[in-house]
């Protein structure tokens, strides 16, 4: 496997809007969006394997709504927040490495490994044994690149060139399928936007899908966004876990849903991969709304709280 540098990346990027008033700092918004990804996955954590509404009602009567503690000291993390987090230490390197990177989720999968996908599992595996990423997924499109990508978006919000470039090859590592890395991509361009205070992102989402030839597939489930409702959200059944479905949902929840406790709890208790779909739409609703939209009961249930407020402020570039 070659070494990738920052200065490396070089798919397209998109043209930063000037940023508006912001009554929001950038602290706030950065701290939000990496703890709403924390707090999404675990709230959603104790659903996803009960697949449907009617399912999660049964066991939770009067709905999911507050983080039920699955972690050990050994185990801290879901994957989805593990795994974005060696990202998140690795872009503060300065000098990413992709084989270091894909060497730093292959140890935690030997160490810890809670919650990891079959497919993720699959590809980690692969770069063990044969020193390079596989080169494709056998048609698998799951959302295990688009769980994890957030912290591109933290560190590279100011460079558009980067920011497209660092989200495509990071998911490109285990999920060579242009629905993962471009979804990851259109996550990313999201969260960049909602980080710099601009609530209407979809354009900039739209035209970087548009212009880099991205499936149609998922372009087609951008556009839908704006026009659907909830129940127009194929979360359940065969799509669940898949990377357009989550990329939909989580950009569905962060235009249209008026809080983020609000935004979440519907996606914990809307059945489908709940845990995956809740990080992905909380790392959005967070950096809209900001660390001070997450209930504080969410937070106090989190581990190592101090380590993601002062990961993302790093991240971001200031003062933690």
């Amino acid at each position: 496997m070659k070494n990738s540098r920052t200065a490396d990346w070089g798919k397209a990027g998109y043209v930063c809007r000037p940023m508006p008033a912001d009554p929001l700092s950038l602290v706030s918004r950065a701290r939000g969006a990496l703890l709403g990804l924390a707090a999404g996955n675990a709230l959603g954590l104790p659903a996803e394997r009960l697949e449907s509404p009617g399912a999660i009602a049964s066991a939770f009567p009067g709905g999911l709504r507050d983080i039920i503690r699955a972690d050990t000291p050994a185990s801290p993390f879901d994957d989805d927040t593990a795994m974005a987090l060696v990202l998140a230490e690795e872009l503060l390197t300065g000098d990413v490495d992709l084989e270091r990177l894909a060497g730093r989720w292959i140890a935690w999968m030997d160490a810890d490994g809670r919650g990891v996908g079959p497919w993720t599992r699959t590809a980690l595996n692969h770069i063990r044994t044969h020193g390079s990423p596989p080169s494709a997924t056998d048609g698998t499109a799951s959302n295990g690149a688009i769980m994890r990508a957030l912290p591109v978006a933290l560190a590279a919000r100011g460079s558009p060139r980067n920011l497209v470039a660092g989200s495509w090859h990071t998911a490109a590592l285990t999920h060579p399928d242009d629905r993962c890395t471009w979804g990851a991509v259109a996550v990313n361009v999201a969260a960049a936007e909602l980080l710099g205070g601009r609530r209407d992102f979809l354009a900039d989402v739209i035209e970087v899908l548009r212009v880099n030839e991205a499936p149609e597939e998922l372009l087609a489930a951008v556009r839908r966004v704006p026009l659907e409702r909830r129940e127009d959200l194929h979360l359940v059944g065969e799509r669940a876990g898949d990377a357009v479905t989550c990329v939909e949902a989580a950009l569905w929840t962060a235009w249209h849903e008026p809080s983020l406790e609000q935004g979440l709890v519907w996606l914990a208790n809307a059945g489908g991969d709940t845990d995956t779909n809740a990080a992905v739409a909380g790392g959005l609703l967070g950096a809209r709304d900001g660390e001070g939209a997450i209930p504080e009961r969410w937070l106090a249930a989190l581990p190592d709280l101090d380590r993601l407020r002062t990961l993302a402020a790093r991240l971001a570039g200031a003062p933690s």
